[in-house]
């Protein structure tokens, strides 16, 4: 859940920043861009997304950075990460 919030927040984000003038970004349809749908209408995509290690760290760029984000957090991790790299 804390993900899909830093997604749904860096795309409103995003989506407010702008290249200046009046408008400041913001297109007419702002607000409708950036509604999701209804709990009930993402059930189903929820089952059918993997949620395995490898599907979320290894292939998902921002599960990566995330996962990365968090294990630096702890001095044991962080050296599991850095041994990581250096093999990689």
């Amino acid at each position: 859940m804390e993900l899909e919030n830093i997604v749904a927040n860096t795309v409103y984000i995003k989506a407010r920043e702008g290249g200046g003038g009046k408008r400041k970004g913001k297109s007419k349809k702002w607000k409708q861009i950036l509604k999701f749908p209804h709990i009930t209408g993402c059930m189903d995509i929820k089952n059918k997304i993997s949620q395995s290690y490898h599907y979320i760290v290894e292939q998902q760029p921002i599960g990566r950075e995330l996962f990365r984000m968090y294990c630096f957090r702890t001095p044991t991790l962080a050296k599991a990460i850095s041994f990581l790299d250096m093999v990689r």
